[in-house]
């Protein structure tokens, strides 16, 4: 294959020959691209030497197109359309004609809570696209982005690397929770009660003790667990029509999904609240399409936040 010199290949010089190739005048050209007529005219001794043919010849005050340069110019369109249409930056993300795949990663918890609105807004927003929940933790969040199998995760991290981008959508906090028409306690829920009722706990794993046990060794109590589940739904549809207590997010207690009427109410001892965030990948941050993604769920996930706390 023929060495190409590189260093003579210029866009501008694409965009020269399509402008002579159009207007047929070095003249229009000139004033197409805004350019003075010697720089036009340089550009195109360039192409003739580029390309090893005169391109354009004048032909009264035409200049008019070689058996070369109209096997070149449809070439030079495309080349010219696939940067300026694929390659270039929208200026704006068209979510109405976007029909492609918003991929988002999700804690069990978000999805949960967030997922029905995050799919109807999205679907009434961009229509032709489709939607795919990931589940995420702080072990595959990282590698989720980084693959670019997912655009944007939500839910609770730590210790994220540098790379990546952090957004605080609220502050979660914990709230006991329980069945109060077979409690039949007077709420706030005391000490003493908390601690002699049987309790149910979210855990990833077989370990049935969490931040709470340690809080309460340093006050030298203990709790009773009885039942670990990793699902949140699990918990409120345990706790309906049975003695039993669960600390669980206030976000999870709010929600409507389940019709169960429990209470909710501050535990009696000091739990520490945590941040919900949604995490992007910096490099992917001035992207339209995640830009857009970023902002719409924020927006929905703190009106829903907002709307949930104030409705109780």
């Amino acid at each position: 294959m023929k060495e190409i010199n590189w260093r003579g290949v210029d866009l501008n010089l694409l965009l020269t020959f399509d402008a002579l190739y159009r207007l047929e005048s070095v003249s229009a050209a000139s004033k197409h691209l805004h350019l003075g007529q010697p720089a036009t005219s340089y550009n195109l001794k360039r192409l003739r030497e580029l390309l090893q043919d005169p391109l354009f010849e004048r032909v009264g005050n035409k200049m008019l197109p070689t058996t070369r340069a109209q096997e070149v110019a449809p070439k030079v369109a495309m080349i010219l359309a696939i940067f300026s249409q694929d390659i270039l930056p929208s200026v704006v993300f068209e979510p109405q004609c976007y029909a492609g795949k918003f991929i988002i990663g999700v804690s069990d918890y978000a999805e949960q809570i967030f997922g029905p609105d995050l799919f109807d807004t999205l679907q009434q927003l961009a229509p032709h696209c489709k939607v795919i929940f990931k589940p995420v933790d702080s072990e595959n969040c990282v590698d989720l982005l980084t693959a670019h199998n997912t655009d944007v995760c939500i839910g609770v991290f730590n210790e994220l690397p540098d790379h990546v981008l952090t957004t605080f959508l609220y502050r979660e906090k914990h709230l006991c929770t329980f069945d109060n028409r077979v409690m039949q306690t007077q709420v706030p829920i005391d000490l003493a009660t908390y601690l002699n009722t049987p309790q149910m706990i979210v855990t990833a794993n077989e370990c049935l003790t969490t931040q709470v046990d340690k809080t309460l060794a340093n006050l030298g109590v203990k709790r009773n667990v009885v039942l670990g589940t990793t699902r949140f739904l699990t918990v409120r549809r345990m706790l309906l029509g049975r003695k039993m207590v669960a600390v669980m997010a206030e976000m999870v207690g709010r929600s409507d999904l389940i019709d169960d009427n429990l209470t909710l109410c501050v535990p009696p001892i000091d739990i520490p609240d945590f941040d919900i965030e949604m995490v992007t990948l910096k490099r992917d941050s001035h992207h339209p399409r995640i830009i857009w993604l970023s902002e719409l769920i924020k927006h929905l996930i703190q009106a829903k936040v907002n709307t949930l706390r104030d409705i109780n």
